[in-house]
């Protein structure tokens, strides 16, 4: 078999691995039903926590577990192919770290999807605050009508505070928990405006009603700054593709050839070092393009 038809049966075979993982998650999902699974040895350490967070976050059904089984079980898969098309020991890391560092890149351009989304929710949701504490509404009640009426996937983390709050939480530990899950810089700042205004007593529904404006202002602001920096997020994408598919269309119509000019001679060192340049340029590009209000 040729180099380049490991590379596509190797594709391929991470390709049924990934749904084969998702439809078995959520089959599991389906046959637990609302019951609270026990969590696996990595779930259960802080930064398997963080992680299972960022999933959640991100759409996908997996836990923190079952996430780093199959990024070992892709990289080592990468890390064979690689070797096996170029045919030298500098290639197998180098296809390991860019599986390790596509499925990183993924998992927070998704987690920054989910909290963006939430963020342009949040000047709605203090107005509905707002207004539902001038109707004479205490903030639970509050709440609980803004965690029946918001969107998704706003409406999930204000359920799961109404939830908090039935079984008895407290109303700062319960806004400081939704601060802490979520990281979203407005919604910090609205929590923190409701958590000063308890403490210190003022009007909690003109001071909602004004920071809906000012987060519709910031909202509007990032809206329109990625959109000037829309170019420079495309031009990331690029320069992060041209040279995969300019080594996968060489390889295509001369097979032998990438490991021939990069696996003997000074290839493995000219390999390292464009594999670093390649790297650094995608994350200064991405870096420069991202842009906060």
């Amino acid at each position: 078999m040729s180099a380049l038809a490991a590379t596509l049966a190797g594709g391929a075979s991470a390709t049924l691995l990934i749904l084969g993982v998702r439809r078995m998650a959520a089959a599991a999902g389906h046959r637990g039903g609302t019951s609270a699974r026990r969590p696996g040895p990595i779930a259960r350490r802080p930064g398997g926590a963080r992680l299972a967070a960022r999933l959640a976050r991100a759409g996908l059904p997996l836990g923190a577990d079952a996430a780093v089984a199959l990024c070992a079980v892709t990289t080592l898969a990468a890390a064979a192919l690689a070797y096996g098309v170029l045919r030298t020991p500098l290639a197998a890391p180098l296809g390991g770290a860019a599986v390790l560092a596509g499925a990183a890149a993924f998992l927070g351009t998704a987690d920054r999807r989910h909290l963006a989304r939430l963020e342009t929710q949040l000047p709605g949701v203090a107005q509905q605050l707002s207004a539902a504490l001038g109707a004479g509404l205490s903030l639970r009640q509050a709440l609980a009508r803004a965690a029946r009426d918001a969107p998704e996937p706003v409406r999930g983390e204000l359920a799961r505070c109404v939830a908090a709050l039935e079984l008895g939480g407290r109303i700062d530990e319960v806004l400081d928990a939704l601060a802490e899950r979520v990281p979203a810089r407005e919604l910090r700042i609205m929590t923190t405006a409701i958590l000063v205004q308890r403490r210190t007593g003022g009007n909690l529904a003109l001071a909602l009603g004004r920071l809906s404006e000012r987060l519709e202002q910031r909202s509007q602001l990032a809206r329109e700054l990625r959109g000037a920096t829309a170019q420079a997020r495309m031009t990331a994408w690029l320069v992060a593709a041209l040279p995969l598919a300019g080594g996968a269309l060489t390889e295509l119509a001369s097979p032998g050839t990438l490991a021939r000019d990069l696996g003997q001679g000074p290839g493995p060192a000219l390999l390292a070092a464009s594999a670093t340049l390649y790297a650094a340029g995608v994350v200064l590009i991405r870096r420069v393009g991202r842009v906060e209000p």
